[in-house]
This record gives structure tokens, C-alpha cells and sequence, in this order.
């Protein structure tokens, strides 16, 4: 909540200044293989350590949110350029593909992010935070590990699949589909 009215307040100033903002959505990669083999203390602890790496990370009047699970959202308060917002996530790239020691392990993460600026991919907080999570995937896509800008394309994407998926599921339920078995 405080990173969405964060959000709505950097609207509003943007709208005075003119200055540009972006809305970096941040997934940790392989969280849940660490969460599920070591046990929720130890993912709980790899949380803390990614909250302080990323206030580490921004400047005093960026923020940085926990949007639930593994995934955080960053506000990248009044951007010279929306090229600085690339820099910002580049090192905060850098910060999480260091080693984390916990409990004795060593555990590596690593992290996809997807970035939204404002207001060239959204005027509002909720296309901003949609927009920033389409990213996301779409960093994902890409191998992990690595940052991307949204692209009004990626909307397409997303809905192409989601339809895919609704289509595909229709035709299981009419019986449409049958299996065939071809030896290679």
C-alpha cells in the first residue's frame, strides 16, 4: 500500500515538474526451489537480505515494497532520463547475483525485473504496476537474470496467451482434442 501511494504522489509531482518516474517490479529467480528444499526460515532470511541489498541500492527518496512472495516493487522517484532507470536496475542486478550466506549455506538467487515509465506506459498506478509485472515475465522469458522495458507489445503477448490457454481449455471440456501416438 505505501508503495502504491508512493505511486499516486510521484503522479502528481510528476504532472507539476514534468520529470519522468519509473515502477521497477522485481522477482526473485529460483526463490521458491530455496523455499521449498531449505525451509521458509531460510527463505524468510534470503527476504531480508534482498530488502536491504535494495534500500542499499536506491537513493533516500526512492522505495522499495515487498509485493508479496518473492516480488518487490521499486519506485525510481524523479528520473532525469527513463535510461537512468536501466542503470538503477543494472545494479540492482549486480547487488542480487552476489552470494547470499545464510545459516552456513551459500545461496545464489539472481533476479527479474520488469520496468514501467511513467507516463509514456501508464498515467495511473494500476498500468504502471500491470505494466512493470508484464516486464517482469518477460525478463523472464529472456533467460532471467536481467531487466526489461515494457513494450506495448508484451500486452499482446500476454493476451494471445491467456486466450491460447481459454481456447485450449474449451476444447478439453467439448472433447476436441485427440492424442495420437507417432513413433520417431
Amino acid at each position: 500500500r505505501l508503495v502504491q501511494d508512493r505511486v499516486q504522489q510521484a503522479i502528481v509531482g510528476a504532472q507539476r515538474s514534468g520529470l519522468e518516474f519509473a515502477v521497477l517490479f522485481i522477482d526473485l529467480d529460483k526463490f521458491k526451489d530455496i523455499n521449498d528444499t531449505l525451509g521458509h526460515d531460510t527463505g524468510d532470511r534470503l527476504l531480508e537480505i534482498v530488502a536491504r541489498r535494495l534500500t542499499e541500492s536506491l537513493r533516500a527518496q526512492d522505495t522499495v515494497g515487498r509485493q508479496g512472495g518473492d516480488a518487490f516493487i521499486v519506485l525510481l522517484a524523479s528520473l532525469t532520463t527513463a535510461s537512468a532507470s536501466s542503470r538503477v536496475a543494472q545494479k540492482i542486478l549486480d547487488a542480487l547475483a552476489l552470494p547470499f550466506e545464510i545459516n552456513g549455506l551459500t545461496l545464489r538467487s539472481g533476479a527479474s525485473i520488469g520496468i514501467a515509465v511513467y507516463p509514456q506506459d501508464g498515467t495511473d498506478v494500476e498500468s504502471l504496476l500491470k505494466n512493470s509485472d508484464t516486464a517482469m515475465y518477460s525478463a523472464k522469458a529472456a533467460g532471467r537474470n536481467n531487466y526489461q522495458f515494457f513494450a506495448e507489445e508484451m500486452n499482446a503477448v500476454s493476451v494471445e496467451r491467456v486466450l491460447l490457454e481459454s481456447r485450449l481449455r474449451e476444447a478439453i471440456e467439448r472433447d476436441e482434442l485427440m492424442l495420437h501416438y507417432q513413433p520417431l
